[in-house]
């Protein structure tokens, strides 16, 4: 089971891996750039500018 990285998408930090299954939705401060950053997980097409080239 592979895991998924997560960047920002303001400033390319890595913010945090997530793995096939999980599902919800989260907000995290970026600790490079400060801004807050939305994630809908559950949802992979609207995080193409946060996920990780494969």
């Amino acid at each position: 089971m592979g895991t998924t990285t997560i960047y920002c998408k303001y400033c390319h930090q890595r913010l945090f891996d997530i793995t096939p299954d999980t599902r919800g939705r989260i907000e995290i401060k970026c600790p490079r750039c400060r801004k807050v950053v939305g994630v809908a997980i559950w949802k992979e097409e609207l995080n193409k500018g946060y996920l990780a080239k494969e």
